[in-house]
């Protein structure tokens, strides 16, 4: 054992060399390996003869048999893979867990094939077959389920034709497969200097952590190596991305939507004029984010602020939160004290339960997630270090991990799964409940630590991912009235967006005009956007928890319970956050400039304690902060 009672971890040692205790309890789905190959066996012989159900979905008592059976075999391969896949996740070396998994992918793939008729018979059904089945007491657990498949049935086309669409997906597949590759694989990024003259390797991978460097000229040759090389394929990366809009459209058109955004929005039945609203709230809520880079540029001394400088932290305070997994598990319960008693148990078990895979060990996956798995209980993969973040991250998945044990205990399994578009709402609230749980008792370079990290989330998970949400708009508009996206005008688009939500603060340099092209989710259209209402609706209920409102905890934990059994919309409107309003996100950018006051008078006050560095702001302030 280390200090603080921490086993040895890292990247070099090996699983086996950690304590059992540190990791989660596998054994909680199936007891072993042997109980796995039974349940996988007699799983392959269910799938097998859930085949003779097809052509045969007539009278109500048989749709009953092949519902209820079609869900205990999602219950059961839910298991399967989960069981080979969290062991693979935690040493991706061990042979004997990628066959599993082999094993485990091949099952699901069988699964999937056996239950692909269901959706399309019961839609073929008359109207009077399916409205009887509406109103069947028998069928109520099903009534959102057969509603949602009923609203969506116009868009669903005839058999033959599904199965054409169907078909053409591996050939449509190729300009989101050409950008991994071209960037994962052919793309060759230069080495650059860093202020002692050293050599330093630029990359997607390590692109981040070079621009939170406090060497500005690693950043800035972080930054321009990498914008360069996108740069020299500026007329291919055009060309992928405008061949997948086509690609998204196409199949927009082929199931009768008005275009992509329809399309897109359709699966979660949000509107969209939600989209477009989202995107007007927060051009009515720039002016803080333009204040925010400009105190930044005062802080850090720079007569030119420019696009490398944004990551650049004004404190390192980081490191001053640094303390055990006990100590942060203690830490995380205060700070959600706020949400009950039930709460509370709930989290405590997962703590001595053995939810958690704490450490890293060699080969282990990297990251931190968590996986719900219904009829036994959420798993949680962290690879914790003594660090703030580190703690904020077991609030955030935890927040997951509740979010589906609350969900899984009060529903049946065909409404357990909540939609991605609430996916990031449990998780981000417990993130701003440590936050200002923890802002309490922090001192002053804390706090300026913690207040920056609200800004930063704010800054990259709202205005940055809604300027994505806004170019999105413009190059699927651009492929609907029959354009081609060029490099130049991409170009052109991209710098004045950036001029727009960053403000006269910063300098724009050509090669920032080159970072469209690198935003992989950029090929998943309309996507981004649920990053910003999440967040939102989050800060909404934690404001609403830590200011008491009526019946706050309340419906925030009946939101939890609710898991996929109504729209997120809706779901999230029962509970007191209505995302279809600008409020909540309103009510996340006014927290926002509100946050950025308290930074201002925190750095005002630190500047009168520092008076006698005042001729040199940044050796004030880095003497004391950085």
């Amino acid at each position: 054992m280390t200090k603080n009672n921490e086993p040895e971890h890292g990247s070099l040692v090996s699983r086996s060399s950690i304590d059992s205790r540190f990791q989660w309890n596998i054994n909680d789905i199936y007891p072993d390996q042997e109980s796995w190959k039974t349940a996988s066996q007699q799983f392959k012989k269910d799938v097998d003869a859930f085949s003779q159900y097809k052509g045969q979905l007539h009278d109500c008592q048989t749709l009953k048999t092949v519902l209820r059976e079609q869900e205990k075999l999602s219950i059961i391969i839910s298991k399967l893979y989960a069981y080979a896949r969290l062991q693979q996740d935690t040493d991706n070396a061990n042979q004997k867990f990628q066959a599993l998994v082999g094993e485990a992918e091949a099952l699901a793939a069988a699964f999937s094939n056996a239950v692909s008729f269901v959706e399309p018979e019961l839609l073929s059904l008359s109207q009077e077959k399916l409205n009887d089945l509406l109103s069947d007491s028998d069928f109520s657990d099903y009534q959102f389920y057969l509603n949602n498949l009923l609203r969506l049935s116009k868009h669903v086309l005839p058999k033959e034709q599904e199965e054409l669409l169907s078909l053409s997906q591996l050939a449509t597949s190729g300009p989101a497969a050409i950008f991994r590759s071209l960037v994962s694989a052919d793309m060759q990024f230069p080495l650059v200097k860093n202020s002692e003259g050293l050599d330093v390797t630029v990359s997607e991978g390590n692109y981040l952590l070079n621009m939170t460097s406090t060497d500005r000229l690693l950043r800035r040759n972080s930054f321009k190596g990498l914008m360069t090389t996108y740069h020299k394929y500026r007329n291919t990366l055009a060309n992928t991305l405008s061949s997948n809009c086509r690609v998204s459209a196409f199949y927009a058109t082929a199931h009768k939507y008005h275009d992509t955004l329809e399309a897109c929005l359709s699966e979660d039945n949000i509107p969209p004029s939600l989209y477009e609203g989202l995107i007007e709230t927060v051009h009515e809520n720039l002016k803080p984010l333009h204040e925010y880079i400009a105190l930044k540029k005062e802080i850090l001394g720079l007569d030119e602020f420019h696009a490398y400088d944004i990551y650049q932290p004004i404190s390192n305070a980081a490191d001053s939160f640094a303390c055990d997994f006990d100590e942060a598990k203690v830490k995380v319960t205060a700070a959600l004290s706020p949400l009950g008693y039930d709460y509370q148990a709930a989290l405590q078990e997962g703590f001595d339960k053995q939810w958690i895979d704490i450490y890293e060990n060699k080969g282990k996956r990297s990251g931190a997630y968590s996986w719900g798995i219904y009829g036994v209980h959420p798993y949680v993969l962290l690879n914790y270090q003594p660090r703030y973040n580190s703690i904020s991250t077991l609030a955030h998945e935890m927040g997951h991990a509740l979010h589906s044990y609350f969900s899984n205990k009060s529903q049946t399994y065909i409404n357990s799964d909540y939609s991605i578009f609430c996916a990031e709402v449990a998780s981000t609230t417990n993130e701003i409940l440590l936050l200002e749980h923890t802002l309490k008792t922090a001192s002053p370079e804390q706090k300026i630590y913690l207040l920056n990290q609200f800004l930063e989330a704010v800054r990259t998970t709202v205005y940055r991912q809604v300027q994505f949400a806004e170019f999105e708009k413009f190059i699927h508009n651009e492929i609907n009235e029959g354009r081609t996206l060029q490099a130049e005008m991409l170009e052109t688009y991209w710098l004045d967006s950036n001029k727009r939500y960053y403000g006269p603060a910063l300098t724009v340099d050509a090669e920032l005009s080159s970072e469209w092209s690198r935003i992989p989710h950029f090929y998943t259209p309309f996507y981004v956007y649920k990053y910003a209402t999440g967040y939102s609706a989050a800060t909404a209920f934690a404001s609403a928890i830590l200011e008491n409102k009526p019946k706050a905890v309340e419906k925030y934990l009946h939101f939890l319970a609710s898991g996929g059994s109504d729209y997120s919309l809706n779901l999230l409107k029962t509970a007191g956050v209505d995302l279809t309003t600008p409020l909540p996100v309103t009510v996340t950018l006014h927290k926002f400039a509100e946050k950025l006051q308290e930074l201002k008078t925190l750095l005002g006050k630190i500047t009168k304690r520092n008076s006698a560095c005042l001729n040199n702001r940044r050796s004030f302030f880095f003497s004391k902060i950085n």
